[in-house]
């Protein structure tokens, strides 16, 4: 850890996708758009936009991708926020080969489209606060073009306000 507080980049072999946040520290969650798109999402879920994670802005060009991953965080079960319960991933593009969603267990890709959604649950129906191992996924190698997208991470209970503690 550097004296600001950052930590140095650190290169991964999973994933090599850039990705920037839209919270209330850079103003972004704030924004009149943005907050469309949060209520609009807690009207799709019926689950209260209090309850999701800043959007996580993500950038793939060519030869990146994330490998097979779990969007369930164990720990936070034991958390104010609980489990994160669903996740909403918003195409921002085209693209023109490769870069699909794939649900590696269901054998589901899912190819990204400009103003597509996508929504999938990160735990079981039978016991929400357990991980649904199921939807495990990946985002493949884009092949031609750039992929543009953005998660929406819901969680069991109100996320915002343990945020703004630092109890997430």
């Amino acid at each position: 850890m550097q004296v600001d507080g950052s930590y140095d980049a650190v290169e991964s072999l999973t994933r090599t996708s850039e990705n920037a946040w839209c919270s209330n520290k850079n103003d972004c969650r704030d924004d009149y758009v943005i907050q469309k798109i949060h209520d609009r999402i807690a009207k799709v879920t019926n689950i209260p936009p209090e309850n999701s994670e800043d959007f996580q802005i993500l950038k793939y060009e060519v030869g990146q991708f994330y490998r097979p991953h779990h969007d369930y965080i164990h720990h936070q079960k034991d958390r104010q926020c609980g489990p994160r319960i669903l996740t909403f991933f918003l195409y921002l593009s085209d693209v023109e080969q490769g870069g699909a969603t794939n649900f590696v267990k269901l054998k589901l890709p899912v190819k990204p489209k400009l103003g597509r959604a996508l929504l999938w649950p990160s735990v079981l129906n039978s016991d929400p606060m357990e991980k649904d191992p199921r939807t495990d996924h990946e985002a493949q190698d884009v092949i031609q073009g750039t992929k543009f997208g953005a998660n929406a991470w819901i969680h069991m209970f109100d996320y915002m306000a343990p945020q703004e503690r630092g109890c997430t």
